[in-house]
């Protein structure tokens, strides 16, 4: 497996599209202006914490293989709350055009494991590659969104908590990797 297919496997991991599908309403599809606004606005979060990883860490004054043990923590909280719930952090009302930023953007897409995933990889392989890897996890998860309107729920539901446990697969080689590069 290639190093940007594995990127991208990490961050499907730690978006977790079936999850953010399982979050959207059960009863109505989701406007799709609503869930482009909230992909994009998910998408700048991921991309603006990938390209000042390196500042964002030096800010904090805190080496990219410390960070890179926080990050497999968060990961691994996010993928035992995925393999718990079967679903995204938050399952409340989307009204209007708000509930792209709010829950969309934050946390159903823009997850703390994403977000810390993009920090780490970001300072670790560079933005290009960890952008376009968060990018196609985001693009996934609002197609997904968009196609459910309700359906398919035990199977969205099987493939979040088993997403969940990629996750902490992935949190647990974070974690190794940092303890062993510290």
């Amino acid at each position: 497996m290639t190093d940007f297919l594995q990127l991208c496997v990490y961050f499907l991991a730690a978006v977790n599209p079936a999850a953010a599908a399982m979050a959207a309403p059960r009863d109505k599809r989701p406007d799709f202006p609503v869930v482009a606004l909230g992909a994009a606005v998910a998408f700048g979060l991921l991309a603006a914490a990938t390209m000042l990883a390196d500042s964002f860490l030096d800010g904090l004054d805190v080496e990219p293989e410390t960070f890179r043990v926080a990050a497999g923590v968060v990961l691994l909280i996010g993928g035992g709350l995925a393999i718990w719930t079967g679903g995204a952090a938050h399952s409340g009302p989307w009204e209007g055009w708000k509930a792209g930023l709010f829950p969309l953007a934050v946390p159903v897409l823009a997850t703390p494991a994403a977000l810390a995933a993009a920090v780490s990889y970001g300072a670790d392989r560079g933005a290009g590659e960890a952008t376009a890897s968060a990018g196609i996890a985001v693009l996934v998860a609002g197609g997904l969104i968009i196609a459910r309107a309700g359906r398919s729920e035990s199977a969205l539901d099987a493939i979040a908590r088993l997403t969940g446990a990629l996750l902490i697969a992935v949190a647990a080689g974070l974690i190794v990797d940092g303890v062993r590069a510290i």
